[in-house]
């Protein structure tokens, strides 16, 4: 059964997840301008990563059913991120601004199907909605919280700060990652791709 230990790790992780995807917001385009880039290169470079996001759910989501176990592959999403964040705080060019731009949405479309699995092994079916619900809440909070502390780090260090406390996050959300035990898991729900996170 779901234990209390992994649960919280859940909700952990929903809340740094959303924390890092609040860094990728308005700030990017904030930063890029300063940065003297035009709001026609901002805008591509923002279509970019819509255009990948819209392309890459379905191969996303195969991605993450395809393999049994969920935390390597939920790492790499995280680990993408934080990559994506670092070459916006520090190398805001075309052509590393558009990769992490592209390293961003693909890790989004990891992200997302990979916590309704994980979600569903640890709560099954029959608690799946009202855990939906609650992975909603942790979220929330999570974004909330990081646009408080995104707008301190931009307005008492800089707008490159954003970005360096956007990687950083990263840490913590793979902390609660490896607290979700691979033992848990509802009842009757022990079919071979939910088996491990």
């Amino acid at each position: 059964m779901e234990t209390l230990y992994s649960r919280r790790g859940l909700n952990a992780l929903n809340f740094f997840i959303a924390a890092i995807e609040a860094g990728f917001g308005p700030f990017v385009a904030v930063w890029l301008t300063q940065r003297g880039w035009s709001q026609t290169d901002v805008g591509l470079a923002l279509s970019i990563g819509s255009g990948v996001a819209l392309l890459g759910q379905l191969p996303g989501g195969w991605a993450v059913d395809l393999v049994h176990r969920k935390r390597p592959i939920v790492t790499a999403a995280l680990v993408s991120i934080a990559v994506a964040a670092l070459l916006l705080a520090f190398l805001p060019l075309r052509g590393p601004v558009w990769l992490a731009e592209v390293l961003n949405a693909l890790a989004s479309c990891i992200l997302t199907p990979a916590i309704a699995a994980i979600t569903l092994r640890l709560c099954g079916h029959a608690a799946y909605s009202q855990r939906l619900g609650i992975n909603a809440r942790y979220a929330s909070l999570g974004a909330a919280s990081a646009a408080a502390l995104l707008g301190l780090c931009a307005w008492y260090a800089s707008d490159r700060a954003v970005f360096l406390a956007t990687a950083a996050l990263a840490v913590p959300a793979l902390a609660a990652l490896y607290t979700i035990r691979g033992g848990d898991e509802a009842e009757g729900e022990s079919q071979p791709a939910l088996r491990s996170p």
